[in-house]
């Protein structure tokens, strides 16, 4: 019986003729089946994790700017600008300081020096934007 269904079937007891590279690429196939499926619910769950950061950016940066919206400055007294002016006096008399002997290795091809010439730019930047806080501080709220 199982003979005639064979026949029927179109099923031969002769095995298939497979050549050495087919057959070597279902053998890896069948080799990394658990290596790829690890991969696959290792990548599936740091892509998660991913989704799950840039929402928390999202929502960060959302709350940051509607913070900065709501955020009026209130006006200073004499006393308190005049100490925020002074400690930013003594900020930037510091970073200048430090800048301009890193500037002076670098001129002087110094190969270490290079860090300060590339932090030089986001120190100005603080300082700058520190002292447009302070002008802007004592300003009324106009809205």
């Amino acid at each position: 019986m199982a003979v005639a269904a064979q026949q029927a079937l179109g099923v031969s007891r002769r095995p298939l003729r497979v050549g050495r590279i087919r057959y070597g690429l279902w053998w890896l196939d069948r080799t990394t089946a658990g290596l790829r499926g690890r991969a696959r619910a290792l990548a599936g769950g740091t892509a998660a994790a991913g989704r799950e950061l840039a929402w928390a950016a999202e929502l960060s940066l959302r709350t940051m700017t509607r913070t900065a919206e709501l955020s009026r400055p209130e006006p200073w007294s004499d006393r308190k600008l005049l100490v925020s002016a002074t400690v930013l006096a003594v900020c930037a008399l510091a970073v200048a300081t430090v800048l301009g002997a890193g500037m002076a290795r670098w001129a002087m091809t110094e190969s270490n020096s290079l860090l300060f010439a590339a932090a030089g730019a986001p120190a100005v930047g603080l300082v700058f934007l520190s002292l447009a806080y302070l002008v802007f501080a004592s300003r009324r709220g106009c809205r």
